[in-house]
C-alpha cells in the first residue's frame, strides 16, 4: 500500500517554501537519498514558482495549489494541481545549456531543471485543473533533512574595490531578491569585484542563478567580476547542468578565490 500525504497552499510565493519543506519530509520518509531529496525539492520549487508567476501572474491569493506526495513500490510521486490556464511543460523546447550566454533566452530554465532532475514527468489537464506528476526512482534509504536557517547575507569589505558576500542556506524565489539587492548595492558603492562564498549555501533555484548572472554581467561591464567559491557538490551539479561552471570563475575555497583579485 502506498503512503500518501497532501498539502494545499494559496498561490503565493511566500507559500513555496512550506510546500518544499512538506515534500522534503515526505521524500525522506519514502527513503530517498540526500541527492534525490534535493532534486525533488528543487523541482517542486521551480514548478510552484512557474505556476504563481506565469499561471497566476502573482495574483493567486484566492487560488489553491495542491501538492500530493505518494510513495509507491519503486517510485516517489509528487502530483501538483492548480486551476491556472492549461499549460503542458512537456510541449516546450528546453533551453540549450551549451549555447553562448548572449544567445540564451531569459526564461525556460525552471522547466529544464524539472525535466532533468526528475526521472519521469507527466502532465494532464483534468477538468479545469493542471496535473503535473513528478516521479523519482527510489534508491536505498539514506535521506537527511535540510535544516532551516536565516537568510542574511553578510558582507566583508576588502581593499581595491572588492568585497566578500556570504549567503547561507537557500537561494530561492524568496531569498534571491535580497541577495540581488546586496550584490547590486556593492556594485553601487564601487566594489566591482564581488567574491561570493557559497560554502554555507545548501540549495539554489533558477531564481538564484538568474541573480548571479545578472550581477555578473553588471560587474563585467565595469571591468569587475563575480567570483564564486565553496560550492557544495549538489550545487556544482546544477551549475554544470546549465553550463554556468564555464561562465563563472569558480574556486574550491575563499582563500583560493581571493588570490585572484587585482592588486592595488
Amino acid at each position: 500500500m502506498s503512503d500518501q500525504s497532501r498539502l494545499a497552499i494559496s498561490a503565493r510565493l511566500e507559500e513555496v517554501r512550506h510546500a518544499c519543506d512538506f515534500v522534503v519530509e515526505a521524500a525522506e520518509r519514502a527513503g530517498l537519498d540526500e541527492r534525490a531529496v534535493y532534486h525533488c525539492q528543487m523541482a517542486v520549487d521551480e514548478t510552484l514558482t512557474n505556476i504563481i508567476e506565469h499561471g497566476y501572474h502573482y495574483q493567486g491569493d484566492d487560488h489553491e495549489i495542491e501538492v500530493i506526495c505518494q510513495a509507491q513500490t519503486r517510485q516517489f510521486l509528487i502530483t501538483i494541481t492548480d486551476d491556472s490556464p492549461a499549460f503542458n511543460p512537456l510541449e516546450h523546447d528546453a533551453p540549450d545549456p551549451a549555447a553562448a550566454l548572449d544567445d540564451r533566452e531569459p526564461g525556460g530554465w525552471g522547466i529544464y531543471f524539472i525535466r532533468r532532475l526528475m526521472d519521469d514527468v507527466d502532465y494532464a489537464r483534468v477538468g479545469n485543473r493542471n496535473h503535473l506528476i513528478l516521479a523519482k526512482n527510489l534508491p536505498e534509504p539514506a535521506g537527511l533533512p535540510t535544516p532551516p536557517g536565516d537568510d542574511a547575507f553578510p558582507v566583508r569589505q576588502l581593499d581595491n574595490h572588492a568585497a566578500v558576500i556570504t549567503p547561507s542556506r537557500r537561494l530561492d524565489s524568496n531569498t534571491s531578491p535580497r541577495l540581488e539587492t546586496v550584490l547590486n548595492g556593492q556594485l553601487g558603492t564601487g566594489n566591482m569585484w564581488l567574491f561570493v562564498d557559497m560554502v554555507g549555501v545548501e540549495y539554489i533555484a533558477s531564481s538564484g542563478l538568474k541573480v548571479l548572472v545578472a550581477v555578473w554581467r553588471r560587474a563585467r561591464e565595469s571591468s569587475g567580476d563575480v567570483v564564486l567559491c565553496g560550492l557544495q557538490p549538489r550545487l556544482i551539479e546544477i551549475f554544470e547542468m546549465v553550463g554556468f561552471d564555464m561562465l563563472f570563475d569558480v574556486h574550491p575555497d575563499l582563500d583560493t578565490a581571493l588570490a585572484t583579485r587585482p592588486t592595488p
